[in-house]
């Protein structure tokens, strides 16, 4: 092959190079924003949630179905409250004194079982 012919080869690969390299960036750059807000998103939520199961308030349940109603985030959310349910039922069971911990495990369990009870009769 003769060396310019070579040379305007090169080049033009360089430059196809160049020019996917200078395009997919943009993309690029605007999913990982995409990617990080979501992620953000989804932390926001979880720390919600957490919050709502640990020191339940009186917006809790509406929160936790706000939540559990959307059909990306419903099995792990029914499924996180599943947990936290068999959690609170096996330490009521173990606990045999009528005293403030015995409530508030008893109220836990109700208010674990109201918020699955309503984000399933969605």
């Amino acid at each position: 092959m003769p060396p310019m012919k070579r040379f305007a080869l090169c080049h033009l690969a360089n430059i196809f190079t160049l020019g996917a390299v200078l395009f997919a960036s943009p993309v690029s750059a605007h999913n990982d924003a995409l990617q990080q807000q979501s992620e953000y998103e989804i932390g926001v939520m979880v720390k919600a949630i957490d919050k709502a199961i640990t020191t339940p308030q009186s917006d809790s349940l509406e929160l936790i179905y706000q939540y559990g109603t959307d059909s990306r985030y419903y099995v792990m959310i029914r499924g996180w409250l599943v947990q936290e349910l068999a959690g609170a039922q096996s330490q009521l069971e173990s606990h045999r004194q009528q005293d403030e911990r015995r409530q508030q495990l008893e109220h836990k369990v109700s208010f674990l079982k109201q918020a699955i009870r309503r984000i399933d009769l969605e």
